[in-house]
């Protein structure tokens, strides 16, 4: 378990310096100091260029995850389903990531620049895919059952939370290295992100290695092709409602991780460096919380704590968008954020990957065919599809107003996420989680 939950910190890591940092990096605030390398104004209909690359992107990454999710699942490899493919595509997440932050022509507004991130970020998201789908559908092989499942992705869940708060303790990296070396904010994030990959890549490759599929994992290839997978799939109904849930939480989740800079900076008018510390105390918080929410989980079912974890994440949002006119200090406001985001993070953080494997588990005592791949493929191809539409909204939104002068647009962002999280909370209602997990505990005494 610890083995495998070091790659989830890999990967994190990465995926940490994308959610936080790309869209402010290439769309930064004017007194951010850093040097603006893509057009700024709208393409179409107040949407803008990075908003346009991040949309089409996360689109193309939903679209292979199903055809990776179905190769993984397919696959007759001696060393097993998953880590092969872990193996070869952790050089070349670390590497596209680098790439990412490195444009042709990185001291001017270019044309070119647009190109290059419009290159460059799917194939990143491509390499991303091909190490986490296998990698996650490994939770649902090496968690016999629904109890070590939720164990298996509470282990998981801490090693996110610790790369998402290395990923955003960034600013204090690179500040550093300006002040050491003595060059520019952008070279010196270039830098801090480069560093950190590397980082993220080692960590990727130590479960890739060290876990013996053959021995611990399911090395039964699915027969089916991807086109009957997918219908396979799609025919588990209260699979349906939980991704319409998923969906939703992943829209919401793309405006919050990529506005936080925003909250901090612009509504509460505190420093870069405030994101790290703010994320470091949601992360120390929620993970006192795992126990309870591991021994909550087992006794009254997963479903009821996750509808707790959309109600804090409703007020969280409503909350936010008062910053700034609260009578108190910007530093105290966000207080608050930490304690209403701990609740939902520790909740998430361990649950929906529980609930994938137990639906993945379901369908195969039905079916008799091993999809746990095509499974979490789909989630992340719905999940993804959200995030698409909120990297193309954010953006768009933010140009309202995401200065202090005018911070119109960040308050508009959070009552659209408050208002999709509702709608996601009223889907998960639908979900059966009591006819999936008897039969997946019936299985598991089997």
């Amino acid at each position: 378990m610890i083995l495998y939950s070091l790659g989830q910190l890999g990967w994190s890591i990465l995926a940490g310096i994308i959610g936080t940092w790309l869209i402010y990096f290439y769309l930064p605030p004017e007194e951010s100091g850093i040097q603006v390398a893509i057009p700024q104004g709208s393409v179409f209909m107040g949407v803008t260029i990075i908003g346009v690359i991040m949309g089409l992107a996360t689109i193309i990454n939903a679209v292979t995850d199903l055809w990776i999710a179905n190769l993984s699942d397919r696959s007759r490899h001696r060393l097993g389903r998953r880590t092969p493919f872990m193996r070869r595509s952790a050089l070349p997440c670390a590497l596209l990531l680098v790439c990412i932050f490195i444009v042709p022509f990185q001291n001017q507004v270019h044309t070119i620049n647009s190109f290059w991130l419009l290159l460059i970020i799917p194939i990143y998201y491509v390499a991303f895919t091909c190490y986490v789908i296998p990698y996650t559908a490994l939770l649902g092989e090496l968690g016999r059952s629904t109890e070590e499942r939720i164990d298996l992705s509470t282990y998981i869940s801490v090693t996110w939370f610790l790369g998402l708060i290395l990923a955003t303790f960034a600013p204090s990296i690179w500040e550093t290295t300006m002040a050491v070396f003595d060059i520019s904010k952008t070279a010196s994030i270039q830098w801090t992100f480069g560093a950190l990959a590397i980082l993220a890549f080692i960590l990727m490759l130590i479960p890739a290695y060290t876990i013996d599929e053959t021995k611990y994992g399911s090395t039964n290839a699915t027969s089916l092709d991807i086109k009957t997978s997918v219908k396979a799939v799609f025919k588990n109904r209260d699979f349906r409602y939980f991704l319409i849930s998923e969906l939703g939480y992943w829209f919401t989740n793309g405006f919050f991780q990529s506005s936080l800079v925003y909250y901090i900076t612009v509504l509460a008018r505190e420093k870069e460096n405030h994101v790290g510390l703010i994320v470091t105390a949601v992360g120390v918080l929620s993970f006192m919380l795992y126990p309870l929410v591991n021994g909550l989980s087992k006794k009254y079912g997963k479903k009821k704590l996750m509808i707790v974890s959309f109600l804090f994440l409703i007020i969280s949002f409503i909350y936010i968008s008062f910053m700034g006119k609260l009578p108190f200090s910007g530093f105290l406001q966000l207080i608050p954020i930490i304690v209403l985001s701990a609740v939902p993070a520790a909740i998430s953080g361990i649950l929906p990957n529980a609930i994938i494997a137990d639906c993945a588990v379901y369908d195969a005592s039905q079916s008799g065919e091993n999809k746990e791949a095509l499974y979490f493929g789909v989630r992340s191809f719905l999940t993804k599809f959200g995030t698409a539409l909120s990297v193309i909204l954010l953006p768009t939104i933010l140009a309202i107003g995401k200065s202090i002068e005018n911070d119109s647009g960040i308050r508009i962002s959070v009552i659209i996420a408050a208002v999709v999280a509702l709608f996601s909370l009223l889907a998960l209602l639908k979900y059966n989680e009591k006819k999936i997990t008897s039969k997946v505990n019936a299985t598991s005494d089997l």
